[in-house]
């Protein structure tokens, strides 16, 4: 579980440019994302800089990255549900994050 955690913590830190754990007061770090219900609000902090400044391609684009997504703040969410939620946004991010940067 950690290790899915690590992962999306890793692509958020690629997209806030963070050399270190633990950014943004602690929430770019995978022991917050190992918190069932953490992990939508680390996806919204990653994109929030190309949205403000983003394209209305962009700003789309990272809207219904986040709808898709959403259900990762459900601190209900089972466990296993989450954790396959996790490692897939962590590798749509990082696909996203290519596919904006290019713009």
């Amino acid at each position: 579980m950690h290790k899915k955690s690590m992962s999306l913590e890793l692509a958020a830190r690629s997209a806030l440019n963070l050399s270190g754990r633990g950014g943004l007061y602690g929430t770019i770090d995978a022991d917050y994302i190992d918190k069932v219900g953490n992990a939508f609000t680390v996806l919204v902090a990653s994109l929030s800089p190309y949205y403000k400044d983003g394209s209305a391609e962009t700003v789309q684009k990272i809207s219904s990255f986040l709808e898709k997504y959403y259900h990762l703040g459900d601190k209900e969410l089972e466990k296993e549900e989450y954790f396959v939620g996790v490692e897939e946004s962590a590798k749509e991010l990082r696909s996203l994050l290519k596919e904006i940067r290019n713009y």
